[in-house]
């Protein structure tokens, strides 16, 4: 039981030593104002957005960017329509047999 302890906390120390010695990008002095030492700000954002060697894609997918593509048709709603549907709502047309 002893010996299992003792396994179990040199575990989780190691891995708590491994995951300090990772920097994070929002400690770095540079990240305030521009400066000297935001160069160092810039690489390690540099270093955690290419990871295996590749850019991770941005995430540029919206209404507008697909328009300003041709992805997708500009719609201007018509309002006539709109008026007329909501006539035959507030007034719908019965009609009796009799």
């Amino acid at each position: 039981m002893k010996k299992l302890i003792l396994i179990a906390t040199m575990l989780i120390t190691t891995f708590a030593y491994a995951n300090a010695n990772e920097q994070s990008c929002k400690d770095l002095p540079g990240r305030d104002k521009l400066g000297k030492d935001s160069v160092e700000y810039f690489k390690c954002l540099k270093a955690k957005a290419t990871k295996d060697g590749k850019l991770k894609p941005l995430n540029s997918d919206s209404k507008l960017t697909n328009i300003m593509k041709g992805k997708d048709k500009f719609k201007i709603p018509n309002p006539v329509n709109g008026l007329k549907k909501l006539g035959k709502v507030l007034k719908p047309d019965v009609k009796f047999k009799n």
